[in-house]
């Protein structure tokens, strides 16, 4: 499974968002670089919520509506994957430099397992040509009962 983004990733990953915000011909704010750096720091899915407390906690001041609105560019950037599991808020991963893989959500306990997707790329890539569309990306996620909730007794 992938794990965190390694280190010495993160001087490309850097360069990558700040050229990506001139194409778009959006400002590379300090909050913007705060915020890219706080999330570079997480080893496993985040939200939002989670990234302002980790910039309150380093001392940096950025502002709730500067968070919400970097995020969807992190993710446009190709340097986030914003994922839901189930109806909670959105949740981040890192992606910048990642294989591809899905998820496995818990309905009970919540326990999110990754898994490689070769057979999963596999049919969005036979579906596609199918439909002569070209998918650059897919969205795939099991919901069930983790090996402990299934045999732990009903919740009341």
């Amino acid at each position: 499974m992938p794990g965190p983004i390694q280190p010495e990733l993160f001087p490309q990953i850097r360069e990558a968002f700040r050229l990506y915000l001139r194409r778009r011909g959006i400002k590379d704010t300090q909050a913007r670089r705060s915020i890219l750096d706080i999330v570079l720091d997480f080893r496993e899915h985040f939200e939002a919520e989670q990234v302002l407390y980790a910039l309150k906690e380093a001392g940096r001041r950025v502002g709730k509506a500067t968070v919400y609105r970097t995020l969807p560019l992190l993710v446009d950037a190709g340097i986030l994957k914003e994922v839901r599991f189930g109806k909670k808020q959105a949740h981040y991963e890192q992606v910048y430099g990642q294989a591809p893989h899905d998820h496995m959500v818990c309905r009970r306990c919540g326990i999110i397992y990754e898994f490689d997707a070769e057979e999963v790329i596999a049919l969005r890539h036979r579906i596609a040509s199918q439909k002569r569309f070209h998918a650059d990306g897919h969205r795939f996620q099991l919901v069930g009962l983790c090996e402990h909730c299934a045999t732990a007794p009903p919740q009341v």
